[in-house]
């Protein structure tokens, strides 16, 4: 019965550790493509575009957020393209 025990707690101690690292690294990829945002926005605007602050919305996840940032990189992304094509 120790033994049991012994195994079900370090399933979930293993379980807690690695929640908490990918938690981490969706908030580490959610800061890189908030970077990436503010860079791209910062080079369009020297192109005389005005791409805005990173819309976020209401409350939402950090999953949430990242994939917002994602979306919204890509969208910029086309522009810069489109405007760099065009010079």
């Amino acid at each position: 019965m120790k033994k049991l025990a012994a195994i079900t707690s370090a399933v979930l101690m293993a379980s807690a550790m690695s929640t908490a690292a990918l938690a981490d690294n969706i908030s580490d990829d959610f800061r890189a493509a908030e970077a990436s945002y503010n860079s791209l926005s910062a080079q369009l605007e020297t192109m005389g575009y005005e791409a805005g602050n990173l819309d976020l919305g209401h409350a939402m996840t950090t999953s949430q957020k990242l994939q917002a940032a994602q979306e919204q990189n890509k969208e910029l992304q086309g522009v810069f393209d489109d405007l760099h094509s065009a010079n």
